[in-house]
């Protein structure tokens, strides 16, 4: 492909002399784990993300599934999210007991419909997992309305829209926790997994810290000379993020507000440029900012359009479709896809165009115009 939908070669060699210098830190130091980068990320992330607390993790899936178990959900409470994503957050409810109460999404956002999210709600509920498709937020003033109202906690799927706002407030402190993911082609990608959840609980935080951190508290990691007593407080995992992936976060960082601008700018020249055509352009509600991980407009024929760019040496792609609840590890008896009529038409129809740091304006442009050749 010329124009790739992601290239982590472009970005590191942006970076190179960085990011070797901050692994060659990691390796000279002799701490590969629980060393000085983890911590110091997770304060530099914090303090740009505006919250009191960060925990790194291993990955957003690994995220999601340390919220859950911090907020003491398990067998026989309910979970209400999307179809419209990553397995992640639906396998995370599983894994920790719960059961999956799916619910349609909205047309113009692609993001948890409030007013179904209410609906759903039963004496088994124990929260709600909304997903920001494609770096737009979901409706989180209705979703804190319904959710204070009930008194259920909210775990805010955010893989795909850090550095979203909703009423100028960024997120990662508008839900009980925030996840994250840095896998590479997020809007902050490490040179292979990691995420982190945030939150201002630091009650939260201590139970995401432990049960990533084999069940034990950071001090005995820490700790030298390491204790010669083991001391599992809870059940845990070793789903932490690693050294030398926190180092290469920490090279990043600084460039996240310069690369979400530019992602902006993108999505913005896109739709200058796309406004004619007859096809269904992402959409920027009022008084939220897009992070526009992805570029995804809604096409009668994606397949046709996908096969017309991919002949050009241009790349695209269909995430997350179908939805997980049409997925066969998901079949239920009586599911049928009637269940969520716009999460079905939506799954059919997006497309994702190439956008993100790795892309000049002028490419923007060239894939820009290969979609308008294809109407021609």
């Amino acid at each position: 492909m010329t124009i790739p939908m992601y290239d982590p070669v472009a970005l590191y060699h942006a970076q190179k002399a960085e990011f070797d210098a901050a692994i060659l830190r990691v390796l000279e130091s002799g701490r590969i784990d629980w060393g000085a980068e983890l911590p110091g990320f997770e304060a530099e992330f914090a303090a740009w993300l505006g919250v009191d607390h960060v925990v790194g993790v291993g990955s957003g899936s690994a995220a999601l599934r340390a919220a859950l178990r911090a907020l003491g959900i398990g067998p026989g409470d309910e979970v209400i999210t999307v179809s419209n994503t990553d397995l992640g957050g639906p396998a995370s409810i599983r894994m920790v007991g719960a059961k999956i109460v799916w619910v349609d999404i909205e047309a113009d956002t692609r993001c948890i419909d409030p007013a179904l999210v209410e609906a759903a709600i039963t004496p088994r509920t124990r929260a709600i997992l909304p997903v920001d498709m494609f770096g737009h937020p979901a409706d989180m003033r209705a979703l804190r309305k319904i959710a204070d109202a009930h008194g259920l906690p909210i775990v805010q799927d955010s893989c795909l829209s850090l550095g979203a706002e909703v009423d100028g407030t960024m997120i990662g402190s508008l839900a009980e926790i925030t996840c994250f993911s840095f896998s590479a082609g997020k809007h902050l990608g490490a040179f292979g997994s990691g995420g982190a959840c945030a939150t201002n609980d630091p009650r939260l935080a201590d139970l995401i810290r432990k049960f990533s951190s084999d069940g034990q508290d950071r001090a005995h990691h820490y700790a030298q000379p390491r204790p010669l007593a083991l001391h599992h407080v809870t059940d845990g995992e070793n789903a932490r993020l690693h050294e030398i992936q926190a180092a290469i976060l920490r090279v990043k960082l600084p460039r996240l507000s310069e690369t979400l601008t530019l992602r902006r700018t993108q999505a913005r020249i896109y739709r200058e440029l796309l406004a004619d055509l007859p096809i269904t352009l992402p959409a920027q509600r009022p008084g939220c900012r897009h992070a526009w991980r992805n570029y995804t407009p809604e096409f009668d024929d994606r397949a046709a359009v996908h096969a017309f760019l991919a002949e050009r040496g241009i790349g695209s792609n269909a995430l997350y479709s179908p939805g997980m609840h049409a997925q066969p590890v998901y079949a239920e008896p009586g599911h049928e896809p009637r269940d969520l009529p716009v999460t079905e038409r939506v799954c059919r129809r997006i497309l994702s165009l190439p956008i993100g740091p790795h892309l000049d304006l002028g490419q923007i442009a060239e894939v820009a115009a290969a979609v308008r050749a294809f109407f021609d």
